[in-house]
């Protein structure tokens, strides 16, 4: 069963820092993100990292800097709390202008593009439609909605604010906050169930409906997921709602099987077979060869014969196994 996820961009979200940080020395947490990731665990969500890293394609670090950041990163969010797990790290190391020509791509892994959210929910088998995304920048905004998932734009004001954080978003965020707690706390409040409203009616046995409330900006897919279960009808209905008809397809079966079995009962049922009448002959042989056995059985050769009636009865019950089987 697909599972949400809450991607994170890393700079400026969860580590402190610009686009160009390539030495895991360097990496410092943002408050909270420990505390973030482990709350978006026990929410029930997969933890999913996705990451602009142009610092590669213009030749200031290499990938494996990125990698050795990341993992960096990792081991000060366990260190800070054991359920800060990141599940996966996705980082796009191209950039349309790179000064390095193997990375000067077009790719649609780099945000505001969704590829890096694709991919992860592809590999880690993710329902989308229910994740959400915070980042610090419009283009994470922008990547997260291209994917269908939700959006928070995270503002903390004691950050530093990066050249794409300025960036006007394109796309308005589903809510802005200004800690990752308040962000964690608005997808806990969000995702909740609906609470029914209370019965005001003094009528014995009358139950208003419960009408959830969904946000303007929920997608399409959290609606549906906050609409409550229809209730069973009660025991006591005087009119049973009829079985939804068949569909065509599901009717031709039927007639199908009705026929076969039809067919099948009006067939004459021929119970003969070679190997039953040879089952017959020799079983008849068997029992003579037996017979004269016993009126011999003072003279010699008389195990000779026991074992031919032996043999000759071994040979009817194949032959009768054999006619069962056709």
């Amino acid at each position: 069963m697909a599972r949400p996820a809450i991607f994170f961009d890393r700079d400026n979200t969860l580590i402190v820092g610009n686009d160009y940080l390539g030495d895991p020395q360097q990496v410092i947490l943002v408050p909270g993100a420990a505390d973030a990731v482990a709350k978006a665990r026990a929410l029930g969500y997969s933890t999913v990292v996705v990451s602009n890293q142009s610092g590669v394609a213009r030749g200031m670090f290499g990938e494996d800097d990125v990698r050795a950041v990341n993992a960096r990163m990792d081991e000060m969010l366990r260190a800070e709390n054991p359920e800060a797990i990141i599940e996966r790290h996705e980082f796009c190391p191209y950039h349309p202008q790179a000064p390095v020509d193997k990375y000067r791509v077009d790719s649609d892994c780099r945000k505001p593009k969704p590829g890096m959210l694709l991919a992860a929910a592809i590999e880690m088998d993710l329902d989308l439609g229910h994740s959400w995304l915070i980042g610090d920048a419009a283009r994470d905004v922008e990547a997260g909605k291209a994917a269908g998932c939700r959006a928070i734009l995270f503002n903390e004001r004691s950050l530093p604010m990066s050249p794409a954080a300025r960036a006007t978003p394109r796309v308005p965020p589903d809510f802005v906050a200004t800690s990752l707690a308040e962000a964690m706390a608005h997808i806990e409040v969000a995702d909740a169930p609906p609470t029914p409203k209370p019965v005001e009616s003094s009528v014995i046995g009358e139950q208003p409906t419960p009408q959830p409330s969904v946000p303007a900006e929920a997608t399409i897919a959290t609606a549906l997921a906050r609409v409550p279960a229809a209730q069973p009808p009660p025991p006591e209905q005087a009119n049973p709602i009829p079985p939804p008809p068949m569909t065509p397809r599901l009717e031709m079966l039927v007639e199908q099987v009705l026929h076969e079995m039809r067919r099948r009962h009006e067939q004459p049922h021929v119970d003969f077979s070679v190997s039953k009448l040879l089952a017959g002959i020799v079983q008849v042989v068997a029992l003579a060869i037996a017979f004269l056995a016993y009126l011999n059985r003072d003279s010699g050769g008389v195990e000779v014969l026991m074992l031919a009636a032996i043999f000759l009865q071994a040979m009817v019950s194949s032959l009768l196994i054999m006619a069962r089987q056709k």
